[in-house]
């Protein structure tokens, strides 16, 4: 058997810390992108899950090939102590101690005590999975010891949000609920006639579901009990712009993020809601694609396909400035994912030995790590001197040539190859020109003036937050 300890203080009481990991996502809040987990059911006969509760899990190894676990919860003491353990795994054996010391009023030690069993013990295997257990762990405490400076546990408020199945969406929700908001999610469906049913994905109704179609003629409504206790909206609805851009897709690339912000408007205007703060994405394609000096949101706006979707766009975002005491326009840059967006195409190639970029060395990518801009959204749901349109970018924007170095050795590429411009042209210009050949340098003034703290300021580390080297 396998032992692996960490611990960690935390400048909170014992209390607080308990009701923290209580909280219906938050092993979905703790696990690290790289770790490539999935929860897929979740089942237990009290109020939250680490008290007797089964969880299965699906862990993405290879493509193609993935690994079942089939976790339960026992010995649970109210702020001492949960245990989890594996009835099914990758392990002969798998358990996970969680163990709760009081330091002082305002001070604990949370100590996570695992012991494993391979099935093949060797000590270069075990090293392994040593070290990437340390790697995870510390991710694990950098993000609780973020998430409890936000925790309220007497916070009321709801907040709707819509794209939450996309992946910032996904990334976003688990961090809202661990910091005590709850979350009434619209699920686009295209079959929904918009009459309120709502699903409960977790024991204790911290996310309620609701099937939505935005093109539906029927306004949702909303029980008085609900309705008035929204005071937030999170609007991430819009078509991927990624893939080729036919007549078809950016006709559904324009439609759907007009169509869905004028439904979210008509369920705020027919439920009555009034709403402290409503932030919509956006995106830094506004500027046009070819910019020569830093870009802050009073810069002037550009032209071309995406510029002019997204001016038409946040036209429709404004309207909520009647109904919302603050409307932030969140215009987003590059976001870096695990498995997807910009990095998803290229991580493949540079596995295997090669990278392929393309456009000029020096042209500027505006960046933003997706565990950043869940961040910025919760910071400005409560900073009230913020409102309008906001950059969500990293206060160092990059280079095609630095990016693509950095990931050649970080995945140990062997060959990078600079592709001429003129063959994705051959595909698509308009796309060529405004995504894969856009020159933009970005700076978020208005994040940088309120002091808003980044998890990663540079590439490199970004880069480890997202893939775990």
């Amino acid at each position: 058997m396998v032992k692996f300890i960490a611990r960690n203080n935390y400048s909170c009481s014992i209390e607080k810390l308990f009701s923290w990991h209580k909280a219906d996502l938050a092993l979905e809040r703790l696990t690290p992108p790289w770790d490539k987990i999935k929860v897929t059911k979740k089942h237990s006969p009290n109020n939250t899950y680490i008290d007797s509760g089964e969880i299965l899990l699906t862990q993405h190894v290879f493509p193609f090939v993935a690994l079942n676990w089939k976790i339960m919860h026992k010995n649970y003491k109210e702020n001492v102590l949960f245990e989890d353990f594996a009835i099914k795994s990758p392990f002969k054996s798998w358990s996970h101690k969680h163990i709760f010391n009081r330091l002082e009023s305002n001070k604990t030690e949370l100590i996570d005590d695992i012991e494993f069993t391979p099935w093949l013990s060797l000590n270069h295997i075990n090293n392994y999975i040593l070290s990437r257990l340390k790697r995870s762990f510390d991710y694990r405490a950098s993000i609780l010891s973020h998430d409890l400076t936000m925790l309220d546990l007497n916070n009321t408020d709801y907040i709707i949000v819509t794209g939450g199945t996309g992946n910032v969406g996904t990334h976003l929700i688990p961090h809202l609920n661990s910091i005590g908001y709850k979350i009434l999610m619209l699920k686009y469906s295209k079959n929904s006639d918009n009459t309120f049913n709502p699903s409960h994905e977790t024991k204790n109704t911290n996310l309620t579901v609701i099937p939505w179609n935005p093109y539906s003629s029927k306004v949702l409504d909303l029980p008085e009990n609900i309705s008035k206790n929204i005071k937030y909206l999170i609007n991430l609805s819009g078509e991927n712009v990624l893939g080729l851009w036919t007549k078809q897709k950016k006709k559904d690339i324009q439609t759907s993020r007009i169509a869905a912000t004028k439904s979210l408007l008509e369920i705020i205007e027919k439920n009555k809601i009034k709403l402290n703060c409503s932030i919509h994405s956006s995106a830094i394609g506004i500027y046009g694609n070819e910019t020569k000096d830093g870009i802050t949101e009073n810069s002037p706006l550009g032209n071309g396909f995406l510029a002019e979707t997204t001016k038409k766009w946040e036209i429709e975002q404004n309207s909520f400035n009647k109904y919302s005491e603050r409307n932030i326009n969140l215009r987003i840059g590059v976001v870096f994912l695990f498995n997807g967006g910009f990095l998803k195409p290229i991580k493949l190639p540079l596995k295997l030995g090669f990278g392929v970029y393309f456009g000029k060395d020096q042209n500027h990518i505006s960046w933003i790590g997706i565990e950043d801009l869940s961040r910025i959204v919760s910071f400005l749901l409560k900073n009230k001197k913020i409102s309008g349109p906001v950059n969500a970018v990293s206060p160092t924007p990059t280079t095609n040539k630095e990016l693509f170095n950095i990931l050649s050795q970080k995945f140990n590429t062997k060959f990078l190859i600079k592709v001429p411009s003129r063959v994705p042209r051959l595909l698509s210009k308009e796309l060529t020109d405004e995504i894969l050949l856009a020159n933009q340098k970005v700076i978020p003034t208005k994040l940088i003036d309120s002091e808003f703290r980044y998890f990663t300021k540079n590439v490199s580390d970004a880069l480890d937050n997202t893939f775990g080297f």
